[in-house]
C-alpha cells in the first residue's frame, strides 16, 4: 500500500517527522473543531429552528375575514363552517348585540319599546360577551358567563335589537370587544359593519344579501325547528324594518365596504355558497 510522501519512513527518517508532525496539526484542528461545534450547536440548531418557523408562519399566514350582510341571509352559516374548515375563531357579532338586547329586555331597561338610554349608558361597561364552544365544536353565546345562545334567538329579541345595536355608545362598547377579540387575525366575524367600521382592512370582505321573502322564509323554518311559534308575516316584516333600520342609522349603517365582494344568495344552495367561499379564501391565502 502506497503512503505517498510517507512511504519511505526507513529510508528517510525526516519522512517520519514529517508524519507525525502533519498528523499532530490534525489532530490538534480536529480538537479545535470539536469543540467549536460542542459550544455552538445549541446556537446553530436555534437558528435553523427559527428560520423554518418563519418560513412555516411566512406560509400559513392568517387573515380576517369579514362577512357584513341583512338579517336572515346566511351569514352566520357561512361564517361557522368556513371558520371550522379553516381552523379558525368565529365570531357572531349580531349575537352580540342581541346579548345587549336581552339584558335590556331583562333589567328594565325597556319600557315597552321605548329604551332607557341613560341606565343602559351606566351599565354598558358591565356587560361582558364571550363565545365557548359546546359539545359538537359550535360556538355559543355567554352574556356575563351565562348561556344565552338560546334566548337571544327568540322573536322577543329580535324585535328590538336593530334600535339597541343603532345606539352609538352600544356600538362603540361592542366594537371595542370585538377589535380586542380579533387582535391576532385568524378570525371569521359576521355582522353589519365589521368590513366598514371593525375590521376596515381585513384581508377578505364579503357583502351578502338576497330578498326579503327568502330570508324571511329562511327565518320561519328556523324558529319553526326549533319548536318556536312563529308566523311568517310577522317575521317579514320584522326583517324589512330591521333592514330600514340598518341601513338608515347614524352610526355605522349596513352598507357594501367598495372592496367588499357582493354575493346574493337568493338562488343559492348552502353547498354552492360554501363552494363560492371557499374559492374566495383561497384566492386571498395562496
Amino acid at each position: 500500500m502506497s503512503l505517498g510522501k510517507y512511504s519511505t519512513f526507513s529510508d528517510n527518517p525526516s519522512s517520519l517527522l514529517l508524519f507525525l508532525s502533519d498528523f499532530l496539526t490534525f489532530l490538534i484542528l480536529s480538537d479545535l473543531f470539536h469543540c467549536f461545534y460542542r459550544g455552538n450547536a445549541w446556537l446553530i440548531f436555534k437558528i435553523n429552528v427559527s428560520l423554518a418557523d418563519k418560513s412555516d408562519e411566512l406560509n400559513m399566514k392568517k387573515i380576517t375575514i369579514a362577512i357584513d350582510g341583512f338579517s336572515s341571509c346566511g351569514k352566520s352559516t357561512m361564517a361557522k363552517d368556513l371558520a371550522r374548515e379553516v381552523g379558525y375563531i368565529y365570531i357572531d357579532s349580531g349575537a352580540m348585540y342581541r346579548a345587549v338586547t336581552l339584558y335590556s329586555i331583562e333589567n328594565g331597561i325597556f319600557d315597552g319599546d321605548i329604551i332607557d338610554t341613560e341606565k343602559l349608558k351606566k351599565e354598558i361597561g358591565n356587560i361582558h360577551i364571550s363565545f365557548r364552544l359546546n359539545k359538537e365544536g359550535r360556538p355559543e353565546t355567554y352574556l356575563n358567563d351565562v348561556n344565552v345562545e338560546d334566548k337571544i334567538r327568540s322573536m322577543s329579541v329580535s324585535s328590538k335589537v336593530s334600535p339597541i345595536s343603532a345606539l352609538d355608545f352600544v356600538r362603540k362598547e361592542m366594537v371595542a370587544q370585538q377589535q380586542s377579540m380579533g387582535a391576532k387575525k385568524g378570525i371569521v366575524m359576521d355582522g353589519r359593519d365589521i368590513g366598514t367600521t371593525v375590521f376596515p382592512n381585513a384581508e377578505l370582505k364579503i357583502f351578502v344579501t338576497a330578498t326579503p321573502e327568502i330570508r324571511a322564509r329562511r327565518r320561519y323554518d328556523e324558529l319553526k325547528a326549533k319548536g318556536q311559534e312563529a308566523s311568517f308575516d310577522e317575521i317579514l316584516e320584522n326583517v324589512k324594518q330591521r333592514d330600514y333600520i340598518d341601513q338608515h342609522r347614524d352610526v355605522s349603517p349596513l352598507r357594501k365596504a367598495d372592496d367588499a365582494l357582493l354575493l346574493d344568495n337568493t338562488n343559492l344552495t348552502i353547498a354552492q355558497q360554501k363552494e363560492w367561499l371557499f374559492d374566495q379564501f383561497n384566492k386571498v391565502t395562496n
